[in-house]
């Protein structure tokens, strides 16, 4: 065993992970099946969130398809969309995560992102004094409160896997010791490498969809602080791709944000109103999803797809909005104003590629999911997780 174990006379190490959606659970999927193989370590399941939802597909079906149990299951959602009540749901919250990690009492907790559901969870964690891993920290969205709860999950956390150098640059600028802050790239790159993708006739019998050419793979979230309100948003996006002539819709359900109701009920409209040109899919689980994008001609909307799974595929995207600014860009990605018009313009540029371009490098290269388990197995991880302010007055932060 490691000389450097935390824990004592061999015992196994208890590693907790949350998941709350479909979309993070298909990135942490790799890394569950790394941590439940590892002798040395015991894996506890927290799902949460949409996947306790039926009108978001109930996911943790899902989790449980794929063999992993469950160890908790944590209801938080009221399915009220508004700001009062998202704030009410969260502050519910966070006493469901403490009874689920008080019984788990788990070595440390793994949660990813940015979303309310981890941030919830962290803030139990915090106060139980359980160490916190946090995956994708260091990231900027200026568009969306996430950018707020990803910092914040940064500095209630131990251990960090950030997904590019730059990210763990900018952890390290929120005062985090570098020999805690660790660049093993981003686990969608694993999941790209592992997956045999689905061919484009499978898909469409799978989720009774059709897939000519050329579609495009449109999914749009609510955000608080976007340029526009997301209801300004989405009638814009979809009115814009109307208007490209030729192009099917296979549209994806949104998250549950602050606003999804109001979202959700104009693409149900939309998808009513146009039957001949839009297929509509409330959650294809990671390799449908994945498979799909590779089978289209573009990738649009403003989920964090546009600019993380459909550059590593090769595919152009064009990215509506202000949620994801601020993160690295591919030179795939199209940002236009948020206007019909010019959303179908760069809807048609992205279409008239004739070949895909090549994946981008910035996230690393395949291996997150085995590195990141090695180091949750490996570091030491006190309890409670006392730690210093890492001054860069001190030292640079480009370690």
């Amino acid at each position: 065993m490691h000389p450097e174990h935390a824990w004592a006379g061999g015992r196994m190490r208890t590693v907790a992970v949350l998941t709350g959606t479909r979309a993070d659970y298909g990135l942490l999927r790799g890394l569950i099946r790394e941590i439940d193989a590892d002798p040395a370590l015991e894996l506890r399941l927290i799902a949460t969130g949409t996947h306790l939802v039926d009108e978001f597909g109930r996911t943790s079906t899902e989790i449980e398809n794929d063999g992993f149990a469950l160890s908790a299951t944590v209801p938080i959602w009221s399915g009220d969309d508004d700001r009062l009540s998202v704030a009410a749901d969260v502050g519910r919250a966070v006493p469901g995560y403490a009874r689920a990690l008080a019984e788990i009492s788990p070595d440390v907790l793994v949660v990813l992102g940015d979303r309310l559901e981890a941030f919830a969870a962290a803030t139990a964690a915090t106060i139980l004094s359980i160490p916190i891993a946090h995956i994708h920290g260091g990231e900027v969205t200026e568009g969306a409160m996430d950018d707020a709860l990803r910092h914040s999950l940064t500095k209630m956390s131990y251990l960090h896997f950030a997904s590019t150098p730059d990210h763990r640059r900018r952890v390290i600028q929120l005062g985090e010791d570098p020999e805690r802050v660790y660049f093993h790239g981003a686990p969608i790159v694993d999941a790209l490498d592992s997956l045999e993708l689905l061919s484009r006739t499978a898909v469409e019998q799978r989720f009774d969809i059709r897939l000519p050419m050329p579609t495009a793979l449109v999914t749009f979230h609510p955000a608080a602080m976007d340029v526009a309100r997301p209801e300004q948003l989405v009638e814009e996006l979809l009115a814009g791709l109307l208007g490209v002539e030729g192009l099917h819709l296979v549209i994806t359900g949104s998250n549950s944000d602050i606003g999804t109701a109001d979202v959700r009920a104009r693409i149900a409209a939309f998808t009513t109103s146009h039957p001949d040109r839009v297929d509509f899919v409330e959650s294809f689980g990671q390799l449908g999803y994945l498979s799909a994008m590779s089978a289209v001609a573009v990738v649009v909307g403003n989920s964090s797809s546009t600019v993380l799974e459909a550059p590593v595929l090769g595919v152009p995207s064009v990215l509506i909005g202000d949620r994801q600014k601020g993160r690295p860009l591919a030179d795939t990605v199209t940002v236009p104003t948020p206007e019909r018009d010019t959303i179908a313009a760069a809807v048609r540029t992205a279409i008239s590629w004739t070949a895909k371009r090549s994946g981008t490098s910035i996230f690393g290269a395949p291996g997150f999911a085995a590195r990141t388990a090695a180091t949750l197995r490996d570091a030491v991880i006190p309890r409670p997780p006392r730690k210093s302010f890492h001054d860069l007055e001190e030292e640079s932060a480009h370690e």
